[in-house]
């Protein structure tokens, strides 16, 4: 933590300035020390890292709990942090984002003054274009994540220039109305009590004119979303070691079905159960209609387990519409400049 830093911390709850403890030495180390509010309330900082968190909703803190367990475990998801635009993930979301590469993102980006990652987890979605030659160093970079992916996230890209990282809360956010010019939140506020609640808390903390980049689940159709809720509470009691185990024979019923190769016409859509016609693979038709066994072939096995405890562990997980969004936004005085639109969920860019 730096002095940067510090001048834009405040109380998450009351909103009020922070007084910085040292327990030795300068801000500019990573220390440990406390960041006192008034009321005597404090903070602690750790490892140059303030830590706001303090949630008392049980559902937030497990899924708080399930991203630190899944974050740690650095080599299921190294294929995430590829170099180059055709990486699996970058490419993915450079289509989702509206760039053309991740030094066209990051030229954008280093032109404002402030940007945050909103439920940075590891560091994954900012690393393509926050690594890239193009970032330049002159905005603000800040990561917040809830979980202790925190600490991995700094291991990742505290090297990058002018980053900086906070444990808080996406609905309790440390820092005052209008601080950032451009939020990303890629495929976190669906993770907290209310998907409605964190985006209109990451608007108070957006400036006027500025932009929120965030992708949330779509709602999909009634068998796959009983199967979701199914699998997801009946993994609730499990640790989350047992709960990663479980998703083992998930994912090699996934592989089976995709070494098929066996594809099916649907002559016509079934309405009733949300299915388009077409042609389709089977093992798609079963993953996006009846239940998520994910499988990619150019990926380790735990690679996919990965994706499968991501999307099945977090006991908060919500699933929008579309209208639903736009309604949202609408309220929190957004207005959607790009909403893009997939099987797996919506993609938004919106202005404030």
């Amino acid at each position: 933590m730096n002095s940067s830093l510090l001048e834009i911390l405040v109380d998450p709850v009351s909103h009020m300035p922070l007084d910085y403890e040292s327990a030795g030495g300068s801000v500019d180390e990573r220390l440990t020390g406390n960041l006192r509010a008034r009321g005597d309330k404090a903070y602690p900082v750790i490892a140059g890292i303030p830590r706001f968190v303090a949630t008392e909703d049980a559902g937030q803190r497990q899924t708080q709990d399930a991203f630190s367990f899944k974050w740690k475990l650095r080599d299921t998801y190294a294929w995430m942090l590829g170099k180059g635009d055709d990486a699996t993930q970058t490419a993915w979301l450079l289509e989702k984002y509206g760039f053309a590469s991740a030094a066209e993102w990051a030229r954008e980006f280093s032109a404002t003054s402030r940007v945050l990652d909103l439920g940075c987890g590891a560091g994954t979605a900012s690393w393509p274009w926050l690594t890239s030659d193009a970032w330049n160093g002159n905005a603000m970079w800040v990561g917040v994540d809830i979980s202790e992916a925190i600490d991995v996230a700094a291991e990742f890209l505290g090297h990058v220039t002018n980053t900086h990282f906070v444990q808080a809360d996406a609905l309790h956010l440390p820092f005052p109305e209008d601080t950032f010019d451009v939020i990303l939140s890629e495929g976190v506020l669906h993770h907290t009590p209310s998907t409605r609640d964190a985006i209109a808390a990451a608007a108070r903390v957006l400036k006027p004119k500025g932009s929120l980049y965030f992708y949330v689940y779509r709602k999909k159709g009634p068998v796959r979303e009983f199967t979701d809720d199914h699998v997801r509470q009946a993994i609730a009691g499990l640790s989350d070691k047992e709960a990663w185990e479980a998703m083992r024979s998930l994912t090699s019923l996934g592989k089976k079905l995709s070494d098929l190769h066996a594809v099916v016409d649907i002559e016509e859509p079934v309405p009733l159960l949300g299915i388009d016609a077409g042609r389709q693979d089977v093992q798609r038709l079963i993953y996006w209609n009846f239940a998520k066994l994910y499988w990619n072939d150019s990926l380790s096995f735990d690679e996919n387990v990965h994706v499968n405890f991501d999307w099945y562990r977090p006991q908060y997980a919500h699933r929008q519409t579309e209208a639903e969004i736009r309604e949202w936004c609408d309220q929190a005085r957004l207005r959607i400049r790009r909403l893009h639109e997939q099987p797996s969920g919506f993609t938004v860019v919106a202005d404030k």
